[in-house]
Parts: C-alpha cells; sequence; structure tokens
C-alpha cells in the first residue's frame, strides 16, 4: 500500500482548492502550526518584494539614464551607425521603452524573473511598443545570436541596471563580461559606462556598538564580553544603511575619502573578479579607526558629464563644500537629495582597530572578489607588495545567533541600566530566576547580583555564544542553560521571572509576547519583569519608506499601471499589513499624537479568550498620510520603563525620533490622503486571538463631515 506523509496529502487536497497549506512557527505561541495560503505565495512574495517599486520612484535614476541612452544612440547615429540597443535586466520595460523613444532602430530586452517579464510584456503593449522591443524570457547569459538565435547579430548599445549597495553585489562583472565576450560589437557604447567604489576611514562608537558586544557596567564590571567576540571581525554580509541618517556627530571621519576601486563597464579595460589595491592618504584626525563608510558612484555616458551619485549628504556632490561641516544644514539638505532603499550606503567593519594620528600616512588596502569587498588598515606608508588577506567571516558564533540590530540593543547602556535597576529591586542571594529570553546578558547580570539563574536557550548558536559569555565570567555554577521549554524547571523551584523580552523568532516587536506565553506555565504568583505591555501607535507621514509600496503610475512618461496591479496583488496575498522597519533610517512626521492600542497585563497568565479593541484618533496635524507606526513600551515596574519605539516625545506636526536597536512595525497605506486637522481621523481596530497567536491590525482614514 502506497503511504504519502501527511504534509503531502493536505497539500494535494488543497491544491483543488487553489490552496495549500504551509507550516510554520507562530512567533508569539512557540509553536509550529499550518496556514493556509493560495497554492502561489512563494511567487507572490517573491513578486511582492521584488524591490523595483522604490528604484521606479527613483527620479534622478530614471532621469540620468534616459540622459545617457538618448546621447548614447545620438552618437551611433552621428557615426552612420544603427543603434541597436540590449536591455539587460529589463524589469518593467522602462529603459527599453526609453530607448524606442530617443530612436533606437532595434531594442532587445532580456528578463529572467519571469513574472516581471510577463509583467514587461503587458506595459510594453500597453504602451504602444509591442513591436518595436523585443523582449526575451531569460538570463542574459543564455542568450544567443545569430540566425534563429535570441538576436540576429550583436548589439551595440548596452543599457542594464544589475547594481546593489555593493554595486558587484547581483553579479555585475559577470554580467558585463559575458556581455563584451557574447553580446556586443566592438566599440560598444555602455550605460553605464564605469562606476567608481568610495572608501571613508572613520570613528564611530556608536556604529562600532553594532559589531562588538561591549562589557555592561554600572559602577562595577557586570557582565564582561569574551575577547573572542571582542576579536572578531564580524559578519561577512555588508551593513547596509542609510548613512546620511546617522547623526553627524556620531563619528569622526579619519581619512577623506578615497576613490580606491574604478570599474569600466564599456570593455576598455578588463574587469577583474578578483583585485586588491592600496592606497596611502594622510589622516586628517587622530582618533580609533573602527569601520569604513562605503558608497559609489556612476559615470552614465561616454563624456563623463552626467553622474549618478549614492553619497552620504556630507559628501554628495549636490551639497555645496561650504556647508559640510553645518549640522543643521547639512540635515536640511539630506532631504533634498535623492533617496534610495535600493542602493544604500554600506559599513565595513575592521578587523582591527587601529589608532591613527593626524597627520600620519596611513594605508588603506581594499580587496573584492565576484561579489563582495573588504578592506584592511595600515599605519604605515606605501607597500612594495600588497598583502593578502582573506574575507573576513565570524568565527565567535555571536555575529551569526544575532543580527547587528540585535547586538546594538545589547549595548544599549541607557536600556541595560534601567534592567539592572528593576533586578537589583527584586534579586536577593536567595533569588532563583528564569531567564525567558534568547541571548539574554541580563542573566548573567542577575548572577552576578547572587542569584541562581536558569537560561532558557532553545537557539543552538545563541546558546554557544552565551555558554562563552558564561565561562568567561565565571559563572557556570550560577547559571544553568535550559534547552527546550519542555525542560523548564518547576515552578517551585522560581521566584523571580524575567526577560527583556527578544526572541530570534520574533520580527515585529509584540512578537516578544512569546515572554508572556512561556511565564504563562507558571503560577502567576510569581514576581515577573517586566510587569506590562502596551502598543503603541502614531499617524504618520514618512518622507520616503512609503515609496517601497506606493504605486508607481506614470513613470517618465510611460504608463506603469501593469506593474501596480502586479505588485499590488501579490502584496494583498503574501504581505502581513504591519511589517517591521527601522524607523530611525526612514525620517517621518507625526500626525497625530501617540495612542494606546491595547494593555496588556503580563503578571497575569494568558488569558485565551478573543480580544477585540477599536477606536478613533483625531489628526492633528496637516499632511500627507502614507503610514501608521506601531511599536510596544515594557512596563518593567512601577518605576521604569523601556521602550522600542520613539525616544523623544511625540509632537504632532514635529519629526519622530527612534530607537535605533529595534525595529518598528510599520503599516503603510496603499491609498495616500492629504489630512488636516480637524477635518481627519482615524479609525482603527486590533484583534488579538492568544490560543492561536493572532494578532491582526486594521487602520482607516476617515474624513469628518
Amino acid at each position: 500500500m502506497l503511504k504519502v506523509p501527511l504534509n503531502t496529502l493536505i497539500r494535494l487536497l488543497l491544491k483543488q482548492n487553489m490552496s495549500v497549506f504551509t507550516q510554520c512557527l507562530n512567533p508569539l505561541t512557540g509553536l509550529a502550526t499550518w496556514e493556509k495560503k493560495d497554492q502561489d505565495y512563494d511567487y507572490h512574495q517573491e513578486v511582492a518584494r521584488s524591490s523595483f517599486a522604490d528604484m521606479l520612484h527613483d527620479h534622478e535614476r530614471n532621469k540620468k539614464y534616459y540622459i545617457a541612452l538618448k546621447a548614447a544612440i545620438e552618437k551611433k547615429h552621428q557615426a552612420g551607425e544603427e543603434a541597436n540597443v540590449l536591455d539587460v535586466g529589463t524589469g518593467t520595460g522602462l529603459l527599453s521603452m526609453m530607448a524606442v523613444t530617443c530612436g533606437a532602430d532595434t531594442v532587445t530586452a532580456c528578463e529572467a524573473f519571469i513574472p516581471m517579464a510577463n509583467c514587461a510584456a503587458r506595459v510594453i503593449n500597453e504602451n504602444g511598443f509591442e513591436n518595436k522591443i523585443k523582449l526575451i524570457r531569460k538570463h542574459s547569459t543564455k542568450l544567443t545570436v545569430g540566425k534563429d538565435g535570441d538576436m540576429p547579430k550583436r548589439a551595440n548599445i548596452l543599457v542594464t541596471e544589475v547594481f546593489d549597495t555593493e554595486l558587484i553585489g547581483e553579479g555585475a562583472l559577470s554580467t558585463f563580461h559575458h556581455a563584451h565576450k557574447f553580446l556586443l560589437e566592438e566599440g560598444s557604447i555602455v550605460v553605464p559606462q564605469s562606476g567608481t567604489v568610495w572608501a571613508q576611514v572613520v570613528e564611530s562608537s556608536k556604529v562600532c556598538g553594532w559589531n562588538r558586544v561591549k562589557p555592561i557596567k554600572n559602577g562595577e564590571m557586570l557582565v564582561d564580553a569574551p575577547a573572542a567576540i571582542q576579536a572578531c571581525s564580524g559578519a561577512a554580509a555588508v551593513h547596509d544603511m542609510q548613512l546620511s541618517r546617522l547623526p553627524r556627530d556620531a563619528f569622526v571621519p579619519l581619512l577623506p575619502p578615497q576613490a580606491i576601486f574604478r570599474f569600466d563597464w564599456s570593455g576598455k579595460e578588463p574587469l577583474l573578479y578578483n583585485d586588491k589595491v592600496s592606497l596611502c592618504a594622510k589622516s586628517i584626525a587622530s582618533g580609533t579607526a573602527h569601520a569604513i563608510f562605503m558608497w559609489w558612484d556612476l559615470n552614465m555616458d561616454t563624456d563623463n558629464q552626467v553622474l549618478l551619485s549614492c553619497a552620504p549628504v556630507w559628501e554628495h556632490p549636490n551639497v555645496p563644500d561650504n556647508i559640510k561641516g553645518d549640522e543643521l544644514r547639512l540635515q536640511e539638505m539630506a532631504e533634498s537629495i535623492p533617496w534610495r532603499d535600493h542602493w544604500m550606503q554600506a559599513v565595513y567593519y575592521l578587523p582591527e582597530e587601529i589608532s591613527i594620528i593626524r597627520g600620519a600616512e596611513v594605508n588603506l588596502i581594499g580587496y573584492h572578489d565576484e561579489y563582495s569587498f573588504w578592506f584592511k588598515l595600515l599605519n604605515s606608508g606605501p607597500v612594495d607588495k600588497i598583502p593578502d588577506f582573506p574575507r573576513p567571516v565570524c568565527d565567535c558564533n555571536a555575529h551569526i545567533a544575532y543580527s547587528r540590530t540585535r547586538i546594538g540593543q545589547l549595548n544599549d547602556m541607557t536600556r541595560n541600566k534601567k534592567y539592572v535597576q528593576a533586578l537589583r529591586k527584586k534579586i536577593t542571594s536567595n533569588s532563583v530566576c528564569l531567564c525567558l529570553s534568547d541571548g539574554c546578558l541580563l542573566a548573567l547580570a542577575a548572577a552576578r547580583m547572587g542569584a541562581k539563574v536558569f537560561l532558557l536557550e532553545q537557539n543552538s548558536l545563541s546558546q554557544k555564544t552565551m555558554e562563552m559569555f558564561v565561562r568567561t565570567n565565571r559563572l557556570s555554577e550560577q547559571i544553568k542553560f535550559v534547552k527546550s521549554i519542555n525542560d523548564l524547571p518547576d515552578a517551585s523551584e522560581i521566584n523571580l521571572i524575567f526577560g527583556e523580552p527578544y526572541f530570534l523568532s520574533s520580527i515585529v516587536p509584540w512578537e516578544n509576547l512569546i515572554f508572556w506565553y512561556h511565564a504563562s506555565k507558571y503560577p502567576s504568583s510569581i514576581a515577573r519583569i517586566p510587569i506590562a505591555a502596551t502598543i503603541k501607535a502614531a499617524v504618520v507621514e514618512f518622507k520616503d519608506l512609503h515609496k517601497i509600496r506606493a504605486p508607481v503610475g506614470i513613470c517618465e512618461g510611460f504608463d506603469l499601471s501593469s506593474f501596480d496591479r502586479l505588485v499590488q496583488m501579490s502584496s494583498d496575498k503574501s504581505d502581513n499589513p504591519v511589517e517591521a522597519q527601522p524607523l530611525w533610517e526612514y525620517p517621518c512626521k507625526a500626525l497625530s499624537s501617540s495612542f494606546d492600542i491595547v494593555e496588556l497585563d503580563l503578571t497575569r497568565n494568558v488569558n485565551f479568550e478573543r480580544t477585540r479593541v477599536s477606536g478613533e484618533v483625531p489628526i492633528l496635524s496637516n499632511g500627507s498620510c502614507n503610514g501608521v507606526a506601531v511599536w510596544v513600551d515594557w512596563q518593567l515596574d512601577s518605576d521604569l520603563s523601556v521602550s522600542c519605539g520613539p525616544i523623544e516625545e511625540v509632537i504632532p506636526g514635529k519629526r519622530m525620533f527612534w530607537d535605533p536597536y529595534t525595529r518598528q512595525g510599520v503599516h503603510l497605506f496603499h491609498r495616500i490622503s492629504d489630512v488636516s486637522k480637524g477635518r481627519n481621523t482615524l479609525s482603527w481596530s486590533f484583534t488579538f486571538v492568544p490560543q492561536h497567536g493572532e494578532v491582526d491590525f486594521d487602520f482607516r482614514i476617515l474624513t469628518n463631515v
């Protein structure tokens, strides 16, 4: 008899109803559950997260590609040649339609992401270019040239946008190399022509705090950080960041920006898959070199007249030199330089921190492979031979177990101090504590205060990291690891349950309420920290963040409505209506006061009855309402609280400032509303089904009559 696994059988049965069951871990309950999804859920998720939208909202990018394409086509025509354009990675077909409009003789577009290729076909047809653009649903490296091939002959103009935050991370080197070898004529024009990578050495304890865990001190050493973690280079992946939003007083440039790598996309110079470069420069300040800030720019045309720069505000070519040292005016200028979420700036952490003296010669060495960069700094002048240095990787587990946001949170001294104060009020030499959080250094602080601590660590990497902390701090006799929720100690052994709360499985802040579920396995008479959680929100006007979901409509004169419909449909089927974002990187203005959605009493065990609350909030400032920000305040005791939301009072009409060490919840409205004080309100509802760990928000803007 043929035996079919249960999960396979369920999928087969639901396939008939155009749905599938997907097994996933509920972040609130900690239990594996089956969720009914559209049979094409993965497809829709990939479309919704494809990041085409914010690129299409990048007017400067679009305009400069348009200008450079026009110049390339005119140059070929002036030379008496046809202009045969190849558009690699066409996306919506935008660049191909630009090429036709600029007078290209032939245009071939290729797109390997089939959902987007199908969308491009619709967009091209709806804009009247179906007979002028040949669309090939392939990766460029699979294109064939010749009789009966995808292209009858090689192109003489290549236009492409295959760049990411690291410039080469999407395979730009192999894409251009293959195109020149197999798809382009000699002397072809490439848009863009070249790319330059810039590096700036900086001192920044704040930035370094996202990479290395520091000791926790409170008048005394409470938790020391293992030497292996402090010496580790960190995660291999680049730390992408909106550097223009980093306060100017949070870092000190030690070297002026250096143009460290230049890539000639035109084919006139070879593109190396592996390279190393040494640059010598005199330091402009004394300090400790912690990190490298990196960005890049593109020369779009053959005459180097069109520059597309991703520089942060203090080095951006559009910002006059005379205000680059003025923090207030720089913040004003940051509002006007082009915003990009698809091309941020990057931070690379140095493998060793180097002390630098002003005026001394420093040797900055850059390396790259086919997809990534890394850097090393030497306190010396020129070297006869550039040393080989492998790409740094984490060998301490901490950078694999924890995100950079979490590491920054562990280093937040203000936050740690509040937790230590709350623990000191409860802990005595007779305390036996249960710590319900992942990677919680406060467990060690509690043990240092004299308590015996049971520490729940269900993630193996986090457990290894915490074991290293325990050994370093010689607390092995006071801390016992619990590896499963099924192995928790008996209630008779515990007199305090605490947590930050933080869990690796949590994405949005309220998912850390899994602490409450775990704590509810014990009698509510056992003391707890925190004692309450309040989910809060505010109506906001995002300056730019809404563009990641906002419809494009008409872009550079072309109708992209089909793209909007595709993304909206996929988003509706795959996206949570409230997603996580690090709002310190994305400026917004408050349009309402902050308001409480629900307060949960964590001293009582979870009540499994369904909860539904609703209300209306007045709009108190004029603006363009495009979102709602949601966060959680944790009440540690009657006097102390910590917030993963605003770090300053929320004042309608004023900019909001956010905790940089957590991600907040964001609801983006599909339809953006112009709102005004007295005329509009936000209607909201919140549904919580504790038994199933279901949380649902609904937000709507109402016009008052």
